[in-house]
């Protein structure tokens, strides 16, 4: 649903008549200072006028009652969405948040309680205050990158003497162990069943899928994954256990 600005909105006669109802409706609010929603001030003739129309359109659901309701509330709503705009990032249409404002307003009119002459003001303050909410979430964030830290001149990632070091000796305790391993890993294969080998090296060495292994190896397709699994957990268990051995001579 699509709302026209004020002065080109039609509607019938005002239900309510008279000189003070004809001047709140032709005479624009100036923007002023905007209290809160709820703020206290006492209510004045407008807030009466739109909380009586308000509560019209709430008993009887007639379009006239709301264009009524519509023409005599814009401008105020609209100072109101204005205000909230000042408070963050101003990439919003006034107006198009207005007309927002007043499709929930058409849509919930259930949900107003005329318990005071201000009530409306109250109550559609609230509504649009979600409504620029809403909008705010949906624009896009914008990105940040944090300057580092203390000064700008780019660290030196080069090994110091101590680190070039203790790499030096990481390498040479493997190159000593490395042949160990080997020896280890060779004991620990030539313990596994015949198929088990045949699995490993189908999958890991040869690179087939689990798929081509299957065929060759003649099992199921949904069995060769299982196959190489335990394959593996018993390589790794005959492994485990030479390197303890080797461990235990050592100490």
């Amino acid at each position: 649903m699509t709302f026209s600005p004020p002065a080109a909105l039609p509607g019938p006669a005002l239900p309510l008549a008279g000189p003070a109802v004809a001047c709140l409706l032709t005479t624009e609010i100036p923007a002023a200072r905007v209290p809160g929603p709820r703020s206290r001030r006492p209510a004045d003739d407008h807030d009466r006028l739109t909380t009586r129309l308000m509560a019209d359109f709430r008993d009887s659901r007639d379009t006239g009652a709301f264009d009524d309701l519509y023409r005599a509330s814009f401008d105020s709503v609209l100072i109101w969405v204005r205000s909230l705009l000042r408070q963050g990032p101003a990439h919003l249409d006034a107006y198009e948040l207005v007309q927002d404002t007043f499709v929930n307003v058409y849509r919930y009119p259930a949900s107003f309680r005329d318990e005071h002459d201000g009530s409306f003001r109250v109550w559609v303050r609230t509504i649009a205050g979600n409504v620029v909410r809403r909008a705010r979430g949906r624009l896009p964030r914008e990105g940040y990158v944090e300057l580092p830290e203390g000064g700008l001149e780019p660290a030196d990632n080069r090994c110091g003497p101590a680190v070039q070091a203790d790499m030096l000796e990481s390498v040479s305790r493997l190159d000593a162990a490395w042949p160990l391993l080997l020896a280890a890993y060779h004991s620990a294969w030539s313990e596994l069943a015949e198929r088990d080998r045949l699995a490993l090296e189908l999958v890991e060495v040869d690179g087939l899928t689990y798929s081509e292994a299957s065929k060759r190896l003649k099992v199921r397709a949904s069995n060769m994954k299982m196959i190489v699994f335990r394959a593996r957990r018993r390589l790794f268990a005959h492994l485990r256990g030479l390197l303890a051995v080797e461990r235990a001579q050592a100490a």
